[in-house]
């Protein structure tokens, strides 16, 4: 199965993996998006895919209740080094997530960075039915799109604005593309390049 051999690729090489992620601050790897936490007040995040554990506790450190979700155990390990006890840490992977309660009001915030073009095709309406089922009224969902080519250690697939703007058309969820039509990839790869998606839940009624 792609998806566990590029869960085990992460594990194997997760120092690998940890160091390049670290190498970039989460403040100018989400410059597209972090105005909007100025926006909200701090309440429950929720990192899938959390890697190293950069933007967990960059969340964190922000005044956010913090679970990250990391299916390779390599990283998970090291990520729960740096972390301590600032940032819950479970094993689960999409689209399933099953190892994820929902709080009592949901996640104010889902972040999948780095995540989605991972996700075989088919599995994506079940794993965006999961993650909408898991946010607050009113909740943030955000999704950063990664554009270029695949690598055979870790399979990605296409990615579109299109395919999440259907999905959040079926959840009732608003689209917003934030900053740029796509931004220069962080780690400097001329190849590579991200969009930025915020989905929004409704709010709650109050009738």
């Amino acid at each position: 199965m792609a998806l566990r051999d590029t869960i085990e690729h992460y594990h194997r090489n997760a120092v690998q993996f940890q160091s390049q992620y670290d190498s970039i601050r989460p403040e100018d790897v989400h410059a597209d998006w972090r105005f909007l936490l100025d926006k909200v007040t701090p309440g429950v995040a929720l990192d899938v895919g959390a890697g190293s554990g950069r933007d967990a506790l960059w969340l964190a450190r922000q005044g956010w209740q913090v679970t990250a979700v990391e299916p390779a155990q390599g990283l998970r390990d090291l990520a729960q080094q740096n972390s301590g006890d600032q940032v819950r840490w479970i094993d689960s992977q999409l689209p399933t997530l099953a190892a994820v309660e929902r709080p009592p009001r949901g996640y104010d915030l889902i972040l999948l960075s780095a995540v989605w073009m991972h996700l075989p095709v088919a599995l994506r309406p079940q794993a965006f039915e999961r993650l909408t089922a898991l946010l607050s009224p009113g909740g943030l969902l955000i999704i950063t799109l990664r554009f270029g080519p695949s690598d055979p250690a870790r399979p990605m697939y296409g990615v579109s604005v299109e395919e999440l703007q259907q999905l959040a058309h079926s959840r009732e969820l608003v689209l917003q593309l934030l900053g740029p039509k796509v931004s220069a990839d962080r780690l400097q790869r001329a190849d590579v390049s991200w969009q930025t998606v915020c989905l929004q839940a409704a709010r709650a009624s109050n009738a």
